[in-house]
């Protein structure tokens, strides 16, 4: 057991769970610098990947991306390690806001960083969509990208104008990504 690993593992996903406001996506940049450009874990394609396969999952995809990354890098043991480094400030965080923040919430100051921590969620994840956008498109040729634009737009279409459930969305999608894939089309 490489213990230089898990040790980073753990210090890695520690602190991208002390920054994690606004939740898994805002992480997404965060967490892509961290794993593919700091620390060269993953390629970008992998990291695309993870974050499908993540989002695809049940569970938060922060959690779901540091069990995987830490399997990867470290068996169960590196799972296990970078799970509980990510899932801990969390825990405190949500642990000192329950005990101590709820007799400030309506105070200037606490109301005033929350503000400018909104505004900088916005931010990342507006990151996150431009880096899953990039990477999703990076390979494909003509005929994928015209279907996948018209799965894209036709799930949010379905989602935000008729109140569609996300789950058979996403089962129907992996069934015409099943059927192109059969049918040779990819």
């Amino acid at each position: 057991m490489n213990f230089a690993i898990l040790f980073t593992l753990f210090i890695t996903f520690l602190k991208i769970g002390f920054v994690m406001f606004g939740g898994g996506y805002a992480m997404i940049p965060i967490l892509r610098y961290e794993v593919v450009d700091r620390n060269k874990w993953l390629s970008d394609d992998e990291f695309i990947d993870i974050i499908a396969i993540a989002e695809s999952t049940p569970g938060p995809i922060a959690i779901n991306s540091a069990t995987y990354i830490g399997y990867k890098l470290g068996g169960f043991v590196g799972a296990l390690i970078a799970t509980i480094g990510i899932v801990m400030p969390a825990f405190i965080v949500i642990l000192a806001i329950a005990t101590v923040l709820t007799n400030f919430y309506h105070h200037i100051i606490t109301r005033s960083i929350l503000f400018g921590i909104r505004a900088a969620i916005v931010g990342l994840i507006t990151v996150a969509l431009i880096t899953v956008i990039r990477g999703v498109f990076k390979d494909l040729n003509t005929f994928q990208t015209v279907v996948t634009i018209l799965i894209a737009i036709t799930v949010f279409t379905a989602i935000v104008k008729f109140g569609a459930d996300p789950i058979i969305l996403i089962l129907i999608s992996a069934v015409i990504g099943l059927a192109i894939g059969l049918a040779g089309l990819i």
